[in-house]
């Protein structure tokens, strides 16, 4: 059953056979290409496998599948990662790792490389600084949790209660208001879903559950709760 709010399955499998093809067609020119020059392929390897993320859990796909492409889209985006990113990107990114953690051992590495190259970044003043993001890679490196502050206000608004859960989702979507992605749904193929993997990550991490996050706009519910499958 699609996940989807806005579009049906038949939308979804049409952008995930195009991101599919696209993909089969930058997986070529890997073997191709001089090696100081794979970063251009790496690009869209990392984006059109986490675009496949969106869409498969939009359409109603299974966890297993969205898995492997996450996998691989992280693992690209690992070798791509040297630059300054929206710390949106980066946030997916780790929020998807601590919904997976249950099999984070076939991905850790990446994390890892990924955030030594965001604190050096930082310490260099060539990435944007956001708790979150401190928070996510210290509970998958080192199983803690901690309070943090980030700019997205909504997380902030999130105690160890499902209930500020509740109050505080209203707002995801309103506080990507500059997000390339907002209001895509209004095209006609620019759309790949909205899924707060953040706000589900930290649930995660806080230990809260309710079944009442099955009603909330834009809450990836089936994705917090895939131990319980």
């Amino acid at each position: 059953m699609t996940r989807d709010k806005y579009k049906n399955d038949i939308y979804f499998n049409d952008r995930i056979n195009f991101y599919e093809k696209s993909l089969r067609r930058f997986l070529e020119l890997e073997t191709e290409i001089p090696r100081e020059r794979l970063r251009y392929v790496y690009a869209p390897l990392s984006d059109y496998y986490l675009k496949l993320v969106y869409n498969e859990y939009s359409k109603g796909g299974e966890i297993e599948k969205i898995f492997e492409y996450y996998k691989s889209s992280l693992y690209f985006y690992s070798l791509l990662y040297e630059t300054k990113d929206s710390i949106y990107t980066l946030i997916d990114y780790l929020s998807l790792a601590v919904l997976f953690e249950d099999s984070k051992e076939e991905f850790i590495q990446d994390i890892e490389k990924i955030f030594s190259k965001y604190q050096a970044l930082v310490d260099a003043g060539e990435q944007y600084e956001d708790g979150y993001i401190d928070t996510l890679a210290l509970y998958l490196l080192e199983g803690q949790v901690e309070n943090f502050r980030s700019h997205l206000e909504y997380l902030n608004m999130i105690g160890n209660d499902a209930d500020s859960v509740i109050e505080a989702q209203q707002f995801w979507y309103y506080a990507h208001s500059d997000a390339w992605w907002y209001d895509t749904h209004k095209a006609d193929d620019a759309y790949d879903g909205y899924w707060s993997f953040d706000t589900a990550a930290l649930c995660k991490m806080r230990g809260i559950y309710d079944e009442r996050f099955k009603d909330l706009d834009f809450f990836p519910y089936d994705l917090l709760v895939q131990e319980d499958k």
